[in-house]
C-alpha cells in the first residue's frame, strides 16, 4: 500500500506528458489535413464544374458521384482530426458551428443511407459503378454539402487574402480581376451557352466584365444565347459585382462565426470609404440585409405585376429574381431582347425597376443612414434623426437629376402616346441614365438632344459606395458648391452650415478631369477602330465608363479592339478613378515640404 501512491503519481505524469506530446503534433497535423483539404476542395469544384458546364457520358456522371460521396466523408474524417487535436473542444464546436451542422447533417444522411441499403451494399456502390443504390436527392445533398464547403474555405482565403501587403485598392481591383477572368472561363463552358450557340473567349470576357462591373452593355443577347447555367452565372457575376466579393467574403465570414481580424476591417474601411473602424461589423450587415430586402421586395412586385398570360409559375418567378438583382446592383441585364420595350405601357413593371435603380444607386451609407439613423454612433449614445451631409448632399442631388432629367425628357423628346406614358417613359429614362442600363424606349431613336442628355446623367452616375458607377453625385455636389463659393468670394467650401475639407475638393476635382481625359482618349481610340458616327462611339463610351449599359446599337457590332477598349472603360469606370490611382501610386508617408505661396498665375 505505500507504494501505491506514488505510482499513481507516476501514471498520471506519464499521461500528462503523453498528453503534452499528443498536443505537441497538433500544428503540424492540422496544416497536413488544410493542405490536403485544399486540395480535396479542388477536386470537389472540378467534379462540379465537369457534371454541370460539360455534356458527359453516363459513365463518367457515376464516377463523379461516387467522387463526391468520398469528398464529403473526407470532409466529416478532417473535421474530427481537427476536433480531436483541439485542446479546447466544446470553444472550437461553438467558433465551428456552421461545419459541425455540416457534419452533423452529413452523419444523418450517412446514417439514413447505410440503414435502407446495408454497409455491404453501400461499399458496393463505390466500386461498382452498375450498382445504382443512391437516389439523386442524396447526390444533390453530397454536393450542396461540397458547395458550403467550397464557401467556408473561401472564408478562410479572404482572411488569407487581407494579411497580404498589398494596398486595399490593390486588393479591391485584384478582387473584380479575378472574378472576371472566373466568369470568363465559366461562361466559355460548353453548357453555359445554349444549344446551337457559340461563344468566343472575347465575347465571354466582355460579357463577365460587363456583369461584374455592372454595366449591362452585351454583344449577345442574354435570354436567348445563354443556357440556365450561363444566366445563373450572369447573375451570380452581377451580384457580386454589385456588393464586391470582398464585403460578400466578410459578411459570410461573421455569419459562419469567424469574426473579421483587424487587417479585414481595414481594407473594408478603406474599401467602404469609412471613417470609424468599430462602424464595420454593423455597416456590413446592413448592406447584405438592404440588398436582400429590397431584392425580394423587387422580386415580389415584379411577380405580380408580368402581363404575359405564356409564363408558368417558375418563369414568373425567375425573370422576377433575375431583373430585380439586376435592377437593383444597376446592372441592365434582361432576359428580354428588347429589354424592357415590350412592358413600357406596364407601369408597375416600370415603376418596380425604377425603385430599384434608384435606392441602389442612392448608396448603402445612406440607405442605412435614411432607415437606421447615424450608424456610426456607439449604441450607448443618444441617436440623433438629423442626417449626415453625405446623406443629404446625396438625396439633394439625386432629387435633383430626376426630376430635372424628367422636365427635360418630356420637353425635347417627342414620346408618343397619352400623357401619363409620356410622363413614366420620360421618368423612367431620366432614372435609368444613372447607370442601370434598361430601356423602355429605342435608345438609338432617340433625338440628338435626348442623346446627350442622357450622356450627361450618365457621366454624373450614381451616388459613392452604390451599385452604381459615373463621377458620382457628391462629386457634382461638391464642385457645385465650390463653384459658388468662388463666385461669392469665399476662401472656404461651405454645405450645409459645414465647411469642407479641400482635400475632398482636389479628389472631386481629380475624379472629374480623370473622367473627362480617359472618356476622350477611348473615344479617340474608337473612332479609329469603329465605322460609325462620333455620338454613337461617345454615347458608347460614356455608357461603358458609367458602368450604365444604355446603347444606340453599336455594342454587338464593335470590332475586337472595339470591344478591349469598352472592357478596359467598363473596369476602370467600376474601380474608380481614386481606386485606380491609389492601385498604381501606393500612397507612401514623405516628409512634408511647403513651398513659397505664388498667387499671380491667372485661371479663367
Amino acid at each position: 500500500m505505500p507504494n501505491e501512491e506514488p505510482r499513481r503519481d507516476e501514471i498520471k505524469d506519464f499521461w500528462k506528458t503523453l498528453k503534452i506530446r499528443f498536443y505537441e503534433l497538433s500544428d503540424p497535423v492540422i496544416n497536413i489535413v488544410n493542405i490536403s483539404l485544399f486540395f480535396v476542395s479542388v477536386a470537389a469544384l472540378i467534379s462540379l464544374i465537369l457534371e454541370y458546364g460539360f455534356y458527359i457520358s453516363e459513365q463518367t456522371a457515376h464516377i463523379i458521384e461516387r467522387v463526391n460521396i468520398l469528398i464529403v466523408l473526407y470532409y466529416v474524417l478532417q473535421y474530427f482530426v481537427k476536433l480531436l487535436f483541439n485542446i479546447k473542444k466544446w470553444n472550437y464546436i461553438k467558433t465551428h458551428w456552421f461545419e459541425t451542422a455540416l457534419v452533423i447533417l452529413i452523419i444523418a444522411e450517412t446514417t439514413f443511407v447505410l440503414h435502407q441499403l446495408g454497409f455491404s451494399q453501400f461499399q458496393k456502390y463505390l466500386t461498382d459503378l452498375n450498382v445504382k443504390a443512391l437516389t439523386r436527392l442524396t447526390i444533390v445533398g453530397a454536393q450542396v454539402v461540397i458547395i458550403l464547403t467550397i464557401i467556408s474555405g473561401a472564408v478562410r482565403l479572404n482572411r488569407k487574402i487581407a494579411y497580404l501587403r498589398f494596398h486595399p485598392a490593390q486588393t479591391f481591383m485584384l478582387s473584380f480581376f479575378v472574378v472576371i477572368v472566373l466568369g470568363t472561363f465559366l461562361l466559355m463552358l460548353p453548357r453555359s451557352v445554349a444549344p446551337g450557340h457559340t461563344l468566343s473567349w472575347l465575347d465571354a470576357l466582355f460579357t463577365a466584365t460587363s456583369a461584374t462591373c455592372v454595366t449591362g452593355l452585351i454583344v449577345v443577347d442574354t435570354g436567348s444565347h445563354f443556357s440556365l447555367l450561363g444566366q445563373l452565372i450572369i447573375l451570380t457575376l452581377i451580384q457580386i459585382g454589385g456588393l464586391g466579393i470582398m464585403t460578400i467574403s466578410s459578411f459570410f465570414a461573421l455569419f459562419f462565426g469567424r469574426g473579421m481580424a483587424i487587417k479585414e476591417r481595414i481594407m473594408l474601411q478603406e474599401m467602404l470609404n469609412v471613417e470609424r473602424l468599430d462602424a464595420i461589423t454593423r455597416l456590413l450587415k446592413g448592406v447584405i440585409l438592404i440588398t436582400f430586402l429590397m431584392e425580394s421586395l423587387g422580386a415580389l412586385l415584379l411577380f405580380f405585376s408580368w402581363n404575359l398570360p405564356q409564363w408558368d409559375f417558375s418563369q414568373r418567378l425567375y425573370h422576377s429574381i433575375f431583373h430585380s438583382i439586376s435592377a437593383f446592383c444597376n446592372a441592365g441585364f434582361s432576359l428580354n431582347s428588347d429589354s424592357l420595350m415590350s412592358f413600357n405601357t406596364n407601369y408597375s413593371v416600370v415603376l418596380t425597376i425604377a425603385m430599384l435603380i434608384i435606392v441602389g444607386g442612392l448608396g448603402f451609407v445612406v440607405m442605412i443612414d435614411l432607415t437606421r439613423g447615424k450608424i456610426f454612433e456607439y449604441p450607448t449614445r443618444r441617436r440623433v434623426r438629423k442626417f449626415s451631409v453625405h446623406t443629404r448632399l446625396v438625396l439633394i442631388v439625386t432629387s435633383v437629376l430626376l426630376i430635372a432629367g424628367t422636365i427635360l425628357f418630356l420637353i425635347i423628346e417627342p414620346f408618343s402616346g397619352n400623357w401619363l406614358f409620356k410622363t413614366v417613359n420620360a421618368f423612367f429614362c431620366s432614372v435609368t441614365a444613372r447607370t442601370a442600363g434598361f430601356n423602355t424606349v429605342d435608345i438609338g431613336q432617340l433625338t440628338t438632344s435626348s442623346a446627350l442628355l442622357l450622356m450627361l446623367l450618365m457621366f454624373i452616375g450614381a451616388s459613392p459606395g452604390s451599385t452604381g458607377g459615373g463621377i458620382k453625385t457628391t462629386t457634382l455636389g461638391i464642385l457645385i458648391a465650390s463653384f459658388i463659393s468662388i463666385i461669392r468670394g469665399k476662401n472656404r467650401i461651405e454645405l450645409f452650415k459645414r465647411s469642407i475639407s479641400f482635400t475632398i475638393l482636389n479628389r472631386a476635382l481629380v475624379v472629374f478631369a480623370f473622367a473627362i481625359s480617359f472618356i476622350m482618349f477611348s473615344t479617340f481610340l474608337l473612332s479609329l477602330t469603329e465605322k460609325a458616327s462620333f455620338i454613337n462611339l461617345l454615347f458608347e463610351e460614356i455608357s461603358a465608363f458609367g458602368t450604365v449599359g444604355l446603347s444606340r446599337g453599336i455594342t454587338a457590332g464593335l470590332s475586337s479592339w472595339g470591344k478591349i477598349v469598352i472592357i478596359v472603360s467598363m473596369f476602370v469606370g467600376r474601380v474608380g478613378v481614386l481606386t485606380l490611382a491609389f492601385a498604381i501610386t501606393t500612397p507612401r508617408e514623405h516628409l512634408r515640404v511647403e513651398y513659397p505661396e505664388e498667387r499671380n498665375v491667372m485661371v479663367g
